[in-house]
């Protein structure tokens, strides 16, 4: 029992400071979408007496590739996922300006949903013809 309530212990060996990060991309485009992700997450690391440090989210992660093979530099995107990791190392924590840039709107939602769209008709069109 850990302040009236089960939860794992520390295992012998294991650092009782730990810390977990949630690392996750989403087809979706709004951030909301991750919100039940984050809430099972904290209720993980409060089980398993470690601290939640954050999460680094990216949605509208099917547009990365689209994105890229169009020529779009997504190096703010990917830079900023590198230096958080750095942050954490070294600050013990990820800055806010940090993680915003990770997961900063790719696109107009109403692009974003046209082409996801479009790329769902293509792959059932596809799969009718097989």
């Amino acid at each position: 029992m850990h302040d009236g309530h089960c939860r794992h212990l520390v295992r012998e060996g294991h650092n009782e400071n730990g810390k977990l990060v949630l690392v996750s991309s989403c087809g979706f485009w709004e951030m909301d979408n991750f919100d039940p992700l984050i809430v099972h997450m904290k209720a993980a690391c409060k089980n398993m007496s470690r601290e939640f440090a954050g999460a680094l989210l990216r949605p509208q992660g099917g547009a990365i590739q689209v994105l890229l093979e169009m020529g779009v530099s997504l190096d703010d995107v990917f830079g900023a996922a590198r230096e958080s990791g750095r942050q954490l190392v070294q600050d013990g924590k990820m800055s806010a300006d940090t993680l915003d840039t990770v997961s900063r709107e790719l696109m107009p939602l109403d692009a974003y949903m046209q082409g996801a769209n479009q790329r769902f008709q293509d792959e059932l069109d596809k799969a009718e013809k097989s």
